[in-house]
This record gives structure tokens, sequence and C-alpha cells, in this order.
């Protein structure tokens, strides 16, 4: 139990301390968030609470496969907004057509054959 709070807490400090970098510089809060902080705090601790490094290995390489549809939100934001529609609806859509991506891409590599 110990072990989940801590991890909790650390998760929940990164965002509250890129939320705040965004604040001042948007730069440098993407600079963090481009480091893949957050997939390197979770393989740690996924290795530190089961001591299978199998699994925290299945783990980074699934993450590194769906990077990618991922950057669809990254894409799409911006795009939208261009298009005229508000930051929440433009969010909304981004969030939704994300996961749409992720499950569809999902989807193919479970029917080449790729396990994640």
């Amino acid at each position: 139990m110990l072990a989940t709070l801590l991890k909790a807490l650390a998760t929940a400090s990164f965002i509250a301390v890129l939320s705040e970098v965004a604040k001042r510089s948007t730069w440098l809060a993407a600079v963090m968030v481009a480091l893949p902080l957050a997939t390197m705090l979770t393989v740690g601790f996924t290795y530190w609470s089961s001591r299978d490094a199998d699994l925290a290995n299945r783990f980074a390489a699934s993450t590194f496969l769906l990077i990618w549809p991922g950057l669809t939100f990254f894409l799409l934001l911006p795009l939208t907004q261009r298009l005229g529609l508000g930051f929440w609806p433009s969010f909304a859509i981004s969030v939704v057509a994300t996961f749409a991506a992720t499950w569809g891409f999902t989807l193919v590599l479970k029917a080449a054959g790729v396990k994640l």
C-alpha cells in the first residue's frame, strides 16, 4: 500500500510541476514532457514492485509501439483550433480521436501477430 501511495505521489507531483512550468515556459514544459519521464518512472516502478525485468521490458516495448497513434492528439488539437473550434471541443475531438487511433492501431498490431 505504501508503494502505491508513493507512486501516486510521484506521478501527481510530476504533473503538478509540469503544469506550473508550462505557465512560465511552454518550451521547457514541452521538453520535460517529450522526455519520456513518466514512462521511465513507470518502467522503474514496474520493475521495483514486481522484480520482473521481462514485464518492465514488455511495458517499454508496448509503449514504444503505441506512441505513434498517440501523436494524433498533438496533430488534431492545433488543427481543429485553426479551423475555428474552441479549446474544449478541440480537446475532446483530439482525445476521442487518439483513443480511436490507439484502439485501431492495437487491432492492426494484434492482427500482425504483435503481442502487446
